[in-house]
């Protein structure tokens, strides 16, 4: 049967998952989560709450799903330790270097890939299933094909967001948080810029431009289960108790009778919703992602304004509607798809579906009226009392000792107790006393069922006695259960991590300048033959193979996003290039590809390299620190390493088609043309890369420019020219002169460089 992956922010949300019967919960600690916002759980908490899971058969993921900075790898320590202690199931990991730590100090605690590490091809899932991971969750750009291929190439459990809230960044590749104010998604700060008003330049359009629709996926269910998904996973570690446990309860009752009713979709959609439901990129056209009108809740509509009357302290709104509204419940006012307002339902009347409601302001006949909270459906999901565990109950005493045999699914739970019982003189305690006191289980977790006594004639047993037998049954029972139901894995394959390094002899490369480019003019480069090259990959021709034919100082840079059928022709194209043509891997399948055919390779940015263990166990000889460390962080890996210090970092990747959504064009009318989102802090450069399938790369509005002489001795330059024409030029100009300054026009940062993120 596939899982139900629930969210857990806090302790309320995890009891809601496990009495509507998820079959997991993810939940984070007080670092290294990506939802550092949400009340969470600690490591002095942890084992009361996964045997608390275990307890309702439920297993118990913990998220380590953030970047990690060199002085912050002790305390990666002490989490490891306490996921291997109190036998968590598994971990989430964004960060490698949680990889050859876990096989150190929990390696009995099976290792998923966070969809932060942004896996969407069979490649860079082979790298995954290599170093021992036993699960990926898949970016959710993926679609059918992209994760019936990685089934097809793999031995790896797949899991899939199938409900909640979507980045419009491809997974584990947003900065746009981080360069707006310091606050990483990378570090589970998001701000969501991305939910705020945007103007864009091939319409003029102004709106939520980047925000996109919440998806749901529970009418798919099947296709996805055809394709391979293991895990489907819901988002929403910020949301109530209640949203969790309405959800899991839906997708629960999907999954096990197979049907989904309208009543289903839009109780969903009262919990939560933003611009309707989307199929996600696995089900839905690439220009229906996005709701531009507003970037919240919006519910569910359920009737109009008809009239607006004003007296003397509030206003008296009418409105028609087939729900049931009630005091309590809240609603938003929508007038053209966008919000005006919205309050808390107080009736003065209510007759024939027609409710008269109090409000604080004016509205228009015709604005839209939305449920937004539905009381009755918080109270339902709202959970006081978990659920009874119903066992089944056989009890033998005799004047020694007294046995149970507990029945709990389909496994016998055998309890003994020696005792000194005497015989009775007036009044032997009768079956019907033992039965009583076995029934008052109160405030335990457990109910006993088909209660079976035998017990020999003529025993006086107190019934303080036979009240402690039970508590000491129950609490045996307790922690017998909760054995069982540990799926702690004493096997986990992730010591293979160790071992990785010796499969691929990956070459010793020179520490170096690294230029990347679009083109460069090789006869007028002025540079020292050590310094690397990287050059785009959809700017390959016959005259760059020639010059790697006598130089091996040449790199290809790789499109970040490739779907099954983009990787085909990147492949082809790959094995006609000369094999000292090395790889500048921006991603795991980049570098995949680099090591599985011998290639040198420069480990990129995109691989958000923010520490040595992640370094050394890639076998990485050159690579550039992530842009999001500060000097001094990066000073703090204690290796030689290259710094982006010129150009537009790439903020966000897209693989919706915004073009289509602002122009209603079609592929085959395409009208894009390289084009700007704009907001108060400048214009972001809109890119279209083209394979098979079209990405979009939105460059910074401000160019990264550091001078040669801040970086210290033991550091290169790493700068991306791709955006200036003269791009020869400028390239020679930086390396060779200290004092080099660029054109006064262009707006300049120092990014992260002398201040770091949170």
């Amino acid at each position: 049967m596939v899982e139900i992956l629930s969210p857990a922010g806090n302790i309320a949300a995890l009891k809601s998952a496990v009495a509507n019967r998820a079959d997991a919960v993810y939940l984070g600690v007080e670092q290294f989560n990506a939802r550092l916002k949400a009340d969470n759980f600690s490591t002095q908490n942890l084992k009361e709450w996964v045997e608390f899971c275990h307890l309702y058969s439920t297993k118990v993921y913990v998220t380590v799903n953030t970047l990690i900075k060199e002085k912050e790898l002790p305390i990666l320590d002490e989490i490891l330790i306490a996921c291997e202690n109190t036998k968590v199931d598994a971990i989430i990991v964004a960060d490698l270097a949680v990889v050859p730590k876990a096989a150190k100090l929990c390696p009995s605690v099976s290792l998923h890939a966070s969809t932060q590490m942004g896996v969407h091809n069979y490649l860079g899932a082979k790298l995954l299933e290599e170093l021992g991971f036993s699960r990926v969750v898949l970016s959710r750009e993926c679609k059918i094909e992209d994760i019936r291929s990685i089934k097809q190439h793999t031995n790896l459990e797949i899991e899939y967001f199938v409900h909640g809230a979507m980045c419009v960044s491809f997974s584990g590749s947003c900065l746009l948080s981080s360069i707006s104010g310091g606050n990483s998604g990378n570090r589970g700060l998001c701000l969501q810029p991305c939910r705020k008003e945007y103007n864009e330049s091939l319409t003029g359009s102004k709106g939520y431009l980047i925000s996109p629709k919440d998806q749901c996926l529970i009418e798919n269910l099947q296709d996805l289960i055809y394709a391979g998904v293991d895990s489907f996973k819901i988002e929403g570690r910020l949301k109530s108790a209640e949203y969790v446990g309405l959800v899991t309860a839906k997708y629960k009752k999907a999954i096990e009778s197979g049907m989904v009713t309208n009543g289903d979709i839009c109780e969903m959609k009262r919990a939560f919703n933003r611009g309707g439901f989307s199929k996600g990129y696995a089900f839905t056209s690439k220009d229906k992602i996005l709701y531009t009108k507003s970037q919240n809740h919006i519910g569910e509509k359920i009737g109009e304004v008809l009239n607006c009357v004003k007296t003397k302290d509030y206003f008296k709104i009418e409105i028609k509607s087939d729900f049931n509204l009630k005091n309590g419940d809240g609603v938003k006012i929508m007038r053209n798809d966008c919000e005006v307002g919205g309050f808390e339902i107080s009736i003065i009347e209510s007759k024939d579906k027609h409710y008269k409601l109090y409000s604080k302001y004016p509205f228009g006949r015709g604005d839209s009226v939305h449920i937004t909270y539905d009381s009755d459906l918080s109270n339902k999901y709202s959970v006081n009392d978990m659920p009874k565990i119903t066992v089944e109950v056989e009890c033998s005493i005799t004047c020694d000792n007294v046995e149970i045999a507990a029945i709990y699914k389909n496994h016998k739970i055998e309890y003994s107790e020696k005792c000194n019982f005497d015989s009775a003189i007036n009044n032997p305690t009768a079956v019907s006393d033992i039965k009583n006191s076995l029934e008052k289980t109160g405030n335990t977790p457990f109910e006993f069922t088909k209660i079976g006594i035998n017990i020999q004639d003529n025993l006086f047993i107190p019934k303080s006695v036979i009240n402690n037998i039970r508590r000491n049954f129950v609490e045996f029972l307790r922690k017998e259960i909760i054995r069982l139901n540990s799926f702690y894995n004493t096997k986990s394959s992730h010591n293979n991590s160790l071992d990785f390094g010796k499969k691929y002899q990956i070459s010793s490369i020179e520490n170096s300048d690294i230029i990347i480019a679009d083109k460069i003019d090789f006869d007028s480069l002025n540079c020292k033959s050590s310094t690397k090259i990287a050059l785009n990959y959809n700017n390959f021709d016959k005259s760059i193979l020639n010059y790697a034919k006598n130089h091996n100082n040449l790199y290809i840079k790789l499109p970040k996003i490739a779907m099954t059928a983009d990787v085909n022709v990147i492949l082809k194209f790959m094995e006609n290039l000369p094999k000292n043509v090395g790889v500048y891997a921006d991603s795991l399948y980049h570098y995949y590809i680099a090591v599985s055919q011998g290639r040198n390779v420069i480990g990129g940015m995109g691989l958000n390299l923010y520490n040595s263990e992640s370094v050394k166990l890639l076998g990485l000889k050159s690579f550039v620190a992530s842009s999001e460390l500060s000097k001094n962080e990066i000073e703090d890996i204690g290796m030689p390493c290259a710094v982006f210090t010129l150009g537009y970092l790439h903020v966000m990747y897209f693989c919706h088609c915004p073009v289509q959504h602002f122009t209603n064009c079609k592929c085959d009318s395409c009208k894009y043309k390289p084009y700007y989102l704009s907001d108060k802090y400048g214009e972001y450069k809109v890119k279209r890369v083209k394979i098979i399938n079209c990405y979009f790369e939105m460059l910074n509005s401000n160019c990264h420019f550091i001078t040669k002489d801040k970086l210290g001795n033991e550091h290169f330059a790493c700068i991306d020219v791709s955006e200036f024409e003269n791009s020869t030029q400028i390239a020679n100009n930086y390396l060779n002169s200290s004092c080099f300054i660029l054109s006064n026009s262009i707006k300049l940062t120092k990014g992260h460089y002398f201040r770091g993120v949170k």
